[in-house]
């Protein structure tokens, strides 16, 4: 009888021993499982952080941005075929002027047949600054009203609404 306890006692042990065994395994494979997942979520959470602070750096700079074209939208300047605008940096940023586009009822001014230039002959649009455009075109444009707008680097624009 004394010989059937200890048998039992270690057969006990051994499946107390399994059980050990098979719960260190699954601890392990929950700690792998965990670090997998906040490795994941942190590189989410990073590239998050960073398209934010992206953002907020560009509506910052929109914020600071401004132009007002000042031209009387009656009297355009114009000799011939070639129409002057007036267009005001009333905001607080500088705007390079390789980065201007300028629109015509809705068609942008190619290159070719637009002139910009700054009082002082300088590449950068300084606030309170005065940029010249003057736009070529092959034929005058039709008599009645047309839509001129100007566009900066950063999505901001102007537009007034003109006759001829």
């Amino acid at each position: 009888m004394v010989m059937m306890k200890r048998v039992t006692w270690h057969i006990r042990e051994n499946e107390e021993g399994d059980t050990a065994i098979t719960h260190m395994i699954f601890f392990i494979a929950a700690v792998i499982i965990a670090v997998s997942v906040v490795a994941v979520l942190n590189t989410n959470v990073q590239s998050l952080t960073s398209s934010a602070n992206t953002n907020s750096n560009i509506l910052a700079d929109q914020l600071r941005t401004d132009i007002t074209i000042v031209n009387d939208p009656e009297i355009v300047p114009h000799n011939n075929n070639t129409y002057s605008f007036y267009v005001k940096n009333t905001g607080k940023t500088n705007i390079p002027i390789d980065y201007v586009d300028v629109f015509i009822d809705g068609l942008l001014v190619s290159s070719d047949d637009l002139d910009l230039r700054l009082q002082e002959d300088d590449m950068v649009w300084r606030p309170s600054d005065l940029l010249i455009l003057e736009i070529s075109r092959s034929s005058p444009l039709s008599s009645g009203d047309h839509r001129i707008l100007v566009a900066v680097e950063n999505g901001k624009t102007d537009a007034i609404n003109f006759e001829t």
